[in-house]
């Protein structure tokens, strides 16, 4: 399998869900980092089998659940014969992604997660709020007038057109989501996350976390991974740490991301993790893109049969 065409996505925070590691921990995929996770105090093995949606909610909770997940997803489709253009992340999966291309080790990866999870959770109160229907120049405008005369209201996340994710202390996106409404927003939605990330409220956490990655070794990538903050492709070892450096108060620029993606050469999108969010994304910012959803090994299996030539899939056709 060449693999030439196909990308790796691997969503962010608010995509943990009931049972998301059920079939991988079952099958003992990737049992160090379950037990680095439990040295660390996080029983990620029982919370990935047993935990409740809520339970898994927790920012220190969901960061190392959904990066458990999307290393061990990936790592089946690469051992399986994949080999990507390009991976990208969002947020928190940008470490999936730099992990897979083999920029840094998965256990570095899982400890620096693990401390970005505390460290996003300590930070200064805040909130998030999807914004649908409006443009971001717009967005901005308002955004400004919501921080008035003391408050923070950014746009944190660009995901595809039309789709908008702001960010900001309680009461200023309280005043946006007002003004967001009263200029013509389709809908105002709160995400279901416990800070204001990617808003200068997380540049104490940013500065105490950016100590902690200057001691992890970072490689060149094998392929190429998308920077979350500038929207473009990384290739060195250098430009990997600038990306992880500045996203936690940075703006994710998602939709530009898979932009670069494309031009990249990616033709196919694999989401490994659970749900479809990026998959709907992709599709809105690419129309007619492929894109494939890998939440479990059987969704490795069949993603692998799907993208291999006609001379190697199964008999008939079959993909099992």
């Amino acid at each position: 399998m060449t693999g030439t065409g196909s990308a790796l996505l691997f969503p962010g925070q608010g995509a943990q869900a009931a049972g998301m590691g059920l079939e991988l921990v079952a099958a003992g995929h990737q049992p160090h980092l379950l037990r680095l996770a439990a040295e660390q105090g996080v029983p990620l093995e029982q919370l990935l089998v047993t935990a409740t949606t809520e339970q898994l909610r927790p920012t220190e909770v969901a960061q190392p659940a959904l990066f458990y997940t999307g290393v061990a997803l990936s790592q089946l489709l690469l051992e399986g014969g994949l080999v990507p253009v390009a991976a990208a992340g969002h947020s928190l999966g940008e470490y999936c992604a730099v992990v897979a291309a083999g920029s840094m080790s998965a256990e570095d990866g899982m400890t620096l997660v693990l401390e970005r999870g505390r460290l996003m959770a300590a930070a200064p109160p805040g909130t998030m709020a999807a914004v649908l229907g409006l443009e971001r120049e717009r967005l901005e405008s308002l955004c400004r007038e919501a921080a008035e005369p003391d408050g923070c209201c950014v746009v944190a996340n660009d995901n595809a057109p039309g789709q908008l994710v702001v960010s900001g202390s309680l009461e200023a996106i309280e005043r946006l989501a007002g003004l967001a409404r009263t200029a013509g927003a389709r809908r105002v939605v709160p995400l279901p996350v416990g800070g204001a990330f990617h808003s200068p409220l997380m540049a104490e956490s940013a500065a105490a976390f950016r100590v902690l990655l200057d001691r992890v070794a970072i490689a060149n990538p094998r392929f190429g991974v998308a920077a979350g903050v500038s929207g473009t492709i990384s290739h060195t070892a250098a430009e990997v740490r600038r990306g992880l450096e500045d996203q936690l108060a940075g703006s994710v620029r998602w939709a530009d991301s898979v932009q670069s993606l494309a031009r990249a050469g990616a033709a196919t999108f694999l989401e490994c993790g659970p749900g479809s969010t990026l998959a709907g994304l992709v599709r809105r910012i690419l129309p007619g893109a492929e894109t494939i959803s890998v939440d479990s090994p059987q969704g490795a299996t069949r993603a692998l049969s799907a993208l291999a030539p006609p001379d190697d899939r199964p008999l008939g056709g079959e993909q099992r």
